[in-house]
C-alpha cells in the first residue's frame, strides 16, 4: 500500500513538474527575448503619480503584470510579496503593472487586502483593447514578470515565478545594498513636513469627540523619482483620550474607543506619508538611490487644521 502511495505521489510529483516547465513554452513565447531593450513607458499610481521606466537606470527592474480580478494573479501574490522582501534590500526594484479597470477595486486589492508595498500603477482601461503597455511588452497572459537589468535590457520573461526567483538568487552576489550616501530629505525640512501633516490629517467624529491623540512610528521607502512606496505603520505611542468625560466610561467603552482610534490613526498615517510631496532622494556615488527612513507622524484632534472624517 505504501509503494502504491509513494508511486502516486511521484506521478502527482513529475505532471506538477511537467505543467510547470510547460507553462513558460505556452504562455511566454510572445514575450520580449533577453537582450532587447525594455520599451520605456510612464504610467501612473492610483494618486496620479507618473513612474516612468528610464529613472530606475542603474537597478535591476522587476516588472509584475496582474490584475485584481485575475485567480492566478492574486494566487501568487504572497510568492510575489515574498520575492520582494527577500531583495529590498538590494539594488532590484519591482513595479506592479495592473490591468483593473476599476480604480476603488485595484486599490482595495493591492493596498488594504495584500499589501503589495511596492509601486503600482495601471492605465486602468480594458486589457488588450484599450492598454497599451501590454502591446509594448507583449503580454497575452497574467501574472507576467519581467526582469530588467541596470542598462535597461531585458534579462528575462516569463510567467513562472520560480524561474524569477532563481535568476534573482544567481545576482545576489553581484547585487548592491541599498545604504545611500546621503539619507533622503524632506524640502524644507521638518517644519514643512509638520505643516503638511497639520494641513492634511483626517479625524473622526470619535477621535474628536474624545480628543484622541497619538504618535504613529511609519517605515517607508523614497524612490529615486523622490516618491513614496512600501508604507508600514510600525508601531503606535502616546495613545490616551483627553476628554475628561472619557474617565466616566466603563473600562470596556474606553478600550473599544482607543483601539478604533489606533486603527484609524494607523490607517490615515500610511495615508499621509503615501501621498506626501517634495523628498529629495538619497544618492550614493552622487546618483540617486532609493532609500528607507523612519518617520513619525503626529496626531492631535485639536490641532487648527485638523478635519474630520465621517
Amino acid at each position: 500500500m505504501k509503494r502504491i502511495l509513494l508511486s502516486a505521489l511521484f506521478i502527482f510529483a513529475a505532471i506538477a513538474i511537467m505543467r510547470a516547465q510547460d507553462a513558460d513554452a505556452q504562455y511566454a513565447k510572445e514575450l520580449l527575448k533577453p537582450g532587447t531593450m525594455a520599451p520605456d513607458f510612464t504610467l501612473l499610481t492610483a494618486d496620479g503619480k507618473e513612474i516612468k521606466l528610464n529613472t530606475y537606470r542603474g537597478n535591476y527592474v522587476v516588472l509584475h503584470f496582474w490584475a485584481s480580478w485575475c485567480p492566478d494573479c492574486r494566487k501568487e501574490i504572497p510568492d510575489v510579496k515574498k520575492l520582494w522582501n527577500d531583495f529590498r534590500d538590494y539594488n532590484v526594484r519591482f513595479i506592479g503593472i495592473s490591468f483593473d479597470i476599476n480604480k476603488e477595486s485595484w486599490v482595495k486589492t493591492y493596498w488594504d487586502k495584500y499589501q503589495m508595498n511596492w509601486t503600482q500603477v495601471s492605465e486602468l482601461k480594458k486589457w488588450k483593447k484599450e492598454t497599451n503597455i501590454d502591446r509594448l511588452y507583449k503580454v497575452v497572459w497574467i501574472p507576467t514578470l519581467y526582469l530588467i537589468d541596470p542598462n535597461g535590457r531585458v534579462m528575462l520573461g516569463t510567467v513562472q515565478i520560480e524561474k524569477l526567483h532563481a535568476v534573482l538568487e544567481g545576482l545576489k552576489n553581484k547585487l548592491n545594498t541599498s545604504n545611500p550616501d546621503v539619507a533622503p530629505q524632506y524640502v524644507g525640512g521638518d517644519s514643512a513636513m509638520q505643516a503638511y501633516f497639520m494641513e492634511n490629517e483626517l479625524y473622526t467624529m470619535k477621535t474628536r469627540k474624545w480628543r484622541v491623540e497619538a504618535n504613529v512610528l511609519v517605515s517607508l521607502n523614497i524612490e529615486i523619482d523622490g516618491s513614496t512606496s512600501g508604507a508600514r505603520a510600525l508601531e503606535v505611542n502616546g495613545l490616551k483620550a483627553n476628554n475628561p468625560k472619557f474617565e466616566k466610561l466603563t473600562p470596556e467603552e474606553q478600550q473599544a474607543i482607543l483601539i478604533d482610534a489606533e486603527t484609524f490613526f494607523k490607517s490615515e498615517a500610511m495615508r499621509l506619508v503615501q501621498r506626501m510631496p517634495n523628498w529629495k532622494p538619497a544618492e550614493k556615488n552622487g546618483r540617486p538611490v532609493m532609500g528607507k527612513i523612519t518617520l513619525t507622524v503626529p496626531f492631535d484632534p485639536y490641532q487648527k487644521a485638523g478635519k474630520k472624517k465621517d
